[in-house]
């Protein structure tokens, strides 16, 4: 199903739905878990909207599971591993690749941020650190606003608002991981 996934623009948001409808939630209900609009989670769960991985992230934590279990269902076994050609998957802030499996309390991402854009605002439990891996993004952590240039990392506490943007002309690769704070 990994591979269906991939070239399914909709999956999230239909894992997401499912989730809900698991919980007999409403949409309502979520959206005050997660601080977004019933037409934002409805856009999401049709697949008319991707998602943010800060938004991901907040509905994971909404869910009380982590962010690889909300959008893999694959069977969990006593190890996760990710191979390189079954990892891609499209969000509005662009390509996500998930690295860590469904253990609680970190995920790991390599996220492509494109030229040019600028994520959502976010702010979850937990903490976030992120490493530049190629090009160079800017974070807002609350009034703070740092550049980051391959090599450079950061680490702050995600319930802090944040938002990461890519002011270049070039895509940039992150590596970010992030804890649940649940522990």
């Amino acid at each position: 199903m990994a591979g269906q996934q991939q070239h399914d623009d909709s999956w999230i948001g239909r894992r997401v739905g499912e989730f809900r409808r698991d919980r007999n939630w409403t949409l309502g209900i979520l959206a005050d878990k997660v601080g977004l609009s019933t037409t934002q989670l409805s856009r999401i769960e049709s697949g008319t909207r991707q998602p943010s991985v800060g938004t991901l992230i907040e509905i994971a934590h909404s869910f009380g599971v982590s962010l690889s279990r909300l959008v893999d269902d694959q069977y969990s076994a006593p190890y996760h591993l990710t191979r390189a050609t079954d990892r891609e998957a499209q969000t509005e802030s662009g390509g996500l690749a998930l690295l860590s499996g469904d253990f609680p309390g970190l995920q790991a991402v390599r996220l492509v941020v494109p030229a040019s854009s600028e994520a959502p605002e976010a702010s979850h439990g937990g903490e976030e650190w992120l490493y530049v891996l190629t090009g160079a993004i800017g974070i807002r952590i609350g009034t703070a606003d740092i550049m980051l240039a391959v090599g450079d990392t950061i680490h702050f506490p995600s319930h802090t608002t944040h938002r990461v943007h890519n002011p270049g002309d070039t895509s940039a690769e992150v590596l970010l991981v992030s804890t649940s704070g649940r522990g």
